[in-house]
């Protein structure tokens, strides 16, 4: 039975997709999936594949934009209505999987091996379990890695490119002392996930075991002052404006954490300039990054639960997945897609790989996307407007309290 999701709001004038009838002669699936990457499932050919593989099965996908996924999610569950198979953000998987919305895959992977958690980095299945149960796929995933100008590191003496936060604190001085209107690198001011992943770094664990969040360990005090420096002392400048890619080509910027998108960008828009690579998150007691990206579920309400499966064990299969990546330039979850050549001509690409089995989903709690809107707040105002840090954190946590819902307090709702 599915539990109340607070007081969701009942946005009724969204035309939602109902629940699939079956028709006369075979199944239709209804799909939500997101974004550009949904739409590319129909124009690369994969929903006709999976129909001819699946005789008597249409699907028919709604790409619907990352802006309002959130609320038309609030809809379904409200409402007791929509999709079949619905495309999940990783970072709001709890919200919902929290309202019994989602159909347990467990019983389903003797059948449909493609779903076993064994395939995926350990990372991308973190944010498919929920109360011990199988409620989702990984579909594709993303990290932070470190892009860094290799001739500008060179020149003040790190030609591999930092190795510690150490290293990364003396790279940053070293570059921005080359002269005026020259800096260290580019980091988004306003950022839900940098200062989670130097937390990480420094030892600090958000998620408690009776799933709520923590903020109170000093190492994330600490951790929040070693990112905040590189605003400070202006290495990593806040308002100017700068293209990001054309700053760090320009040499302006020459370091960046970014996810693959702009590995691509960099190969797209810039195809001759080679001075460039990728390496692994700087570490301090470990080098762990955030992972990101989709999931894949079902909503429970399905009448075609078989014909659902089924279509999350083909996207979840590696020779898909290795298709999308060529098509669609998106990162697949399944380990074993790692050993296409495709995946490995690139060495600065394979960093990703690498990365990828020191990364984490962002905890998986209740709230989680409103706790990170509070802490942005908070991040605008330790940046821009000089609040002290520890004072900071202690009003953030003040602010985040009533967001926090523990396993107990779940259960009493």
């Amino acid at each position: 039975m599915r539990k109340g999701l607070g007081a969701l709001p009942l946005l009724l004038s969204m035309g939602l997709v109902g629940c699939s009838d079956g028709e006369e002669d075979g199944v239709t699936l209804d799909v939500w999936a997101i974004g550009w990457e949904a739409e590319q499932l129909v124009n690369e050919g994969y929903i006709q594949q999976f129909e001819q593989q699946h005789p008597g099965v249409k699907v028919n996908l709604q790409a619907i934009p990352w802006g309002n996924i959130y609320d038309n999610l609030l809809t379904a569950v409200a409402s007791g209505s929509g999709p079949d198979v619905v495309q999940m953000g990783t970072s709001y998987m709890a919200d919902f999987a929290s309202t019994g919305s989602f159909l347990p895959l467990d019983e389903y992977v003797e059948d449909y091996p493609n779903l076993d958690s064994d395939h995926f980095f350990e990372g991308a299945v973190d944010s498919t379990i929920y109360n011990g149960e199988l409620v989702a796929v990984p579909w594709y995933v993303e990290t932070r890695v470190l892009f860094y100008r290799t001739d500008l590191l060179a020149d003040v003496g790190f030609p591999e490119g930092p190795d510690t936060w150490e290293e990364l604190y003396e790279a940053s001085k070293a570059l921005y002392d080359r002269g005026d209107g020259l800096y260290a690198m580019t980091l988004p001011e306003n950022d839900d996930t940098l200062p989670y992943i130097f937390a990480w770094q420094n030892g600090v664990e958000f998620e408690t075991a009776d799933k709520g969040v923590d903020f109170s360990d000093p190492a994330f005090v600490e951790a929040v002052t070693y990112y905040t420096r590189f605003f400070k002392e202006d290495l990593a400048p806040l308002g100017l404006g700068l293209d990001p890619m054309q700053s760090f080509v320009d040499g302006i910027q020459p370091m960046f954490f970014e996810p693959p998108f702009r590995y691509q960008q960099l190969i797209d828009n810039y195809p001759e300039f080679e001075e460039w690579d990728t390496k692994l998150m700087p570490s301090k007691e470990n080098n762990t990054s955030v992972i990101g990206g989709s999931n894949m579920a079902i909503f429970e309400w399905t009448e075609h639960p078989d014909e659902a499966v089924a279509f999350l064990s083909y996207l979840s299969d590696r020779q898909t997945q290795i298709d999308y990546f060529k098509d669609v330039r998106v990162l697949p979850p399944r380990v074993d897609a790692w050993e296409d050549p495709a995946l490995q001509e690139d060495e600065r690409l394979y960093t990703y790989y690498e990365q990828l089995q020191h990364s984490r989903a962002q905890p998986q709690v209740l709230n989680w996307n409103r706790i990170n809107d509070e802490w942005k707040r908070s991040e605008q105002r330790i940046t821009r407007a000089n609040y002290t840090i520890e004072e900071e954190i202690k009003d953030f946590r003040s602010r985040i309290e009533p967001m926090i819902v523990t396993d107990e307090e779940e259960e009493e709702n």
